[in-house]
């Protein structure tokens, strides 16, 4: 990427987005500390398996567009 590129978000998580899966989950919304809870395990958990989705990903791109 060249330095006067904006880098693109690839994925990103709202605290809307959290909210409306409490509210199919437990049919309401998380109060402010259940928010604060939710949003230090959902960061946990991306940061386990972020590294492997990535090295994955990168790879399978990387063998389906290689020359045979």
């Amino acid at each position: 990427m060249e330095d006067n590129q904006v880098a693109e978000i690839i994925y990103q998580i709202s605290t809307e987005d959290v909210q409306n899966e409490a509210n199919r989950i437990i049919g309401r919304e998380l109060t402010d500390e259940e928010m604060h809870y939710a949003i230090k395990g959902i960061e946990a958990g991306i940061s386990c398996v972020m590294d492997i989705t990535m090295k994955t990903a990168i790879e399978e791109a990387v063998d389906k567009f290689a020359s045979p």
